[in-house]
C-alpha cells in the first residue's frame, strides 16, 4: 500500500470551530434508521459538554421518505437540529494512505466544520486521510473509525477521548490496543468502519 510522508496537519488548516455544531450521519434501511438510539445519545452528550443545552435529538426518529440512504443531523447553538436525507454515495477509492500529524487528535465530537478535513483530502490526492497523535498513535480516518486485522483477529486503537467513537466498529468484533503507524503497516489489512459502510483495505 502506498504511504505518504508523514505531514503535520495544522499546516493545512486550523481545528474546527465548535461554534459550527456537530452531526451525525446515520444508515437509512429500509425507510428505518440503524442504530438511532446510539448516534441520538452521542450528539446529545456532545450537545450537553460543548454547549450546556437540553438534549436536541427526539427519542423518536425523524419520519424518513427514502428506502434506503443516509440521514444527516446537525446541530447548532442556537439554530438548533436539522435534517436532511441523501441517497448513499458508492465506496470511496483510495489511493495508499496519507498520514498527517494531529496532536490531541480531533477529540470525541463529530464536528461540523469540517474545513480542516476538507483541506487535508485535497493534500492527500486520492489517498485516504490518516490522522495520528504526536505520540504516533493512530487514531481515525477522515470519515472512518480505523482498526488493523493482525491473523484474523481485528484491533481498534483504545476510545481514549482523542478520537471519535465510532459507532459503525459496533458490527465488529475487535479489542482494543495501541496502534502505530508501523504496527497498521505490518497488518494483514486496514479496516475502515462508519455507519454508513465497512471497508477492508489488504496490506498485501
Amino acid at each position: 500500500m502506498r504511504v505518504a510522508p508523514l505531514r503535520r496537519a495544522l499546516d493545512y488548516g486550523e481545528r474546527p470551530d465548535p461554534a459550527a455544531g456537530v452531526f451525525e450521519t446515520l444508515l437509512v434501511r429500509e425507510r428505518g434508521v440503524v442504530r438511532y438510539d446510539a448516534h441520538r445519545e452521542r450528539m446529545n452528550a456532545s450537545a450537553r459538554a460543548l454547549y450546556g443545552v437540553a438534549p436536541p435529538v427526539a427519542p423518536t426518529p425523524p419520519q424518513v421518505h427514502r428506502d434506503g440512504g443516509a440521514l444527516r443531523l446537525t446541530f447548532v447553538p442556537g439554530a438548533g437540529l436539522s435534517v436532511h436525507e441523501r441517497a448513499l454515495s458508492a465506496d470511496p477509492v483510495m489511493r495508499g494512505l496519507a498520514p498527517f500529524e494531529l496532536p490531541g487528535g480531533l477529540g470525541p465530537h463529530k464536528w461540523a466544520d469540517r474545513r480542516l478535513i476538507d483541506a487535508l483530502t485535497r493534500a492527500a490526492d486520492g489517498a485516504l486521510v490518516l490522522l495520528a497523535d504526536s505520540d504516533g498513535a493512530v487514531l481515525e480516518a477522515s470519515w472512518a473509525s480505523v482498526l488493523i486485522e493482525e491473523r484474523g483477529r481485528l484491533i481498534a486503537p483504545p476510545t481514549d477521548g482523542r478520537a471519535l467513537a465510532g459507532i459503525g466498529r459496533a458490527r465488529l468484533e475487535y479489542d482494543e490496543e495501541p496502534v502505530d503507524l508501523d504496527r497498521l503497516l505490518a497488518a494483514d489489512a486496514v479496516v475502515l468502519t462508519s455507519a454508513l459502510r465497512v471497508v477492508w483495505l489488504a496490506n498485501r
